[in-house]
């Protein structure tokens, strides 16, 4: 019954990995903001300064600037939502960056979006400032997801009012909003492309932002050892006989990770690395293990060390058999026993 229900398992993995193969896009049109585009007297030129700093490469200097126009013009900006922001400072020199938090202009990177948690901001000194936005969302799957099919294999069985401004310094800032559908929201590539005008064959600006969602599940190889040592009985040529297990019982299991902390799989932490491991022996017998893991994630490889409990189902002699007894084919000399075994080892953990 314990290995139908394993099976079952198993095969319910293989068809969500299947179903998650298909791959979905969309065209996004974001809405305008209530009481954009806005105008303001940009007195203090916070614009022009903002180019000259990104002109002499000081990225974060022009963002501050364009952060204090932004002020100046009564947005108060959420650092838990994403700005994707346009200056278009000239044809030539138009960035496009995002705001979010404490992160670098110039960071592409988003951890999930809700519905209503991106924007789109284009400033400029052109009336209205007008620019032609193209966004396609392209849905994919978790680093968990890409490899759950290989991870099976290894086993045998996402207001303000508008004023008038003149003068020299007249700043259009133009706000919208986008609206993600729920399948996007937790990983998605975003494809921003901004033109001047429709027809235009050049664009201003354009960046693909990626939106990977921390994760809790992760999955590994875990090698472990125990210091209890037992024997199996089996037949051997009609003849119940015993043998020792291997000293040590170095064992190799597939295990899935819970992590207690959601761990952004492009820049892992030691703080993230804790969590909890579940998973079975590779091997044709069934042998489950739980445990507690930790380790300092590295470039190339996340090497953990854990600690936990197995659980083998092996078997045993039924009453009135002993070893070294000849028994017929058709006689059943073995009953279930199962044994506990501690567990330490280390675990190449993915990702």
């Amino acid at each position: 019954m314990f290995k139908n229900s394993m099976l079952c398992l198993f095969l319910a993995l293989v068809l969500i990995a299947a179903n998650l193969s298909a791959q979905d896009q969309a065209i996004l049109v974001p809405e305008m903001v209530p009481g954009s585009p806005y105008v303001i007297d940009d007195s203090q030129d916070l614009f022009g300064k903002a180019w000259r700093f990104y002109r002499e490469g000081f990225s974060g200097w022009a963002a501050d600037s364009l952060r204090k126009l932004l002020e100046l013009a009564g947005l108060e900006l959420n650092p838990k939502h994403y700005y994707i922001v346009v200056a278009n400072f000239n044809p030539a020199e138009t960035p496009i960056g995002m705001f979010h938090g404490d992160a670098d202009f110039l960071d592409t990177r988003l951890y999930g979006l809700q519905s209503d948690s991106l924007f789109y901001i284009f400033i400029s000194r052109d009336e209205t400032a007008k620019s032609y936005l193209s966004a396609m969302i392209t849905r994919k799957e978790s680093y968990f997801e890409q490899n759950l099919l290989n991870f099976i294999g290894l086993f045998p069985i996402f207001s303000s009012a508008q004023t008038q401004v003149t003068g020299e310094f007249r700043t259009w800032i133009d706000v919208r909003k986008f609206k993600i559908p729920e399948k996007f929201q937790k990983n998605c590539d975003i494809s921003i492309i901004v033109k001047k005008d429709f027809y235009d064959e050049r664009s201003l600006a354009k960046a693909v932002f990626d939106n990977t969602s921390l994760e809790r599940w992760s999955y590994g190889i875990a090698t472990a050892i125990t210091t209890v040592n037992d024997v199996d009985f089996t037949i051997d040529n009609g003849v119940i006989v015993v043998r020792p297990k291997p000293i040590g019982d170095f064992a190799t299991f597939g295990v899935i990770n819970y992590h207690f902390k959601p761990v952004d799989t492009k820049a892992k932490r030691i703080d993230t690395s804790f969590h909890l491991l579940g998973g079975l022996r590779i091997s044709t017998t069934i042998e489950p293990i739980l445990g507690l893991g930790f380790g300092i994630p590295v470039s190339l490889i996340d090497l953990h060390l854990f600690a936990g409990y197995s659980v083998e189902f092996a078997q045993t002699l039924k009453e009135g058999y002993k070893v070294n007894q000849l028994v017929e084919k058709e006689v059943d000399p073995f009953k279930l026993k199962i044994r506990g075994k501690p567990r330490i080892g280390i675990e190449v953990k993915f990702p």
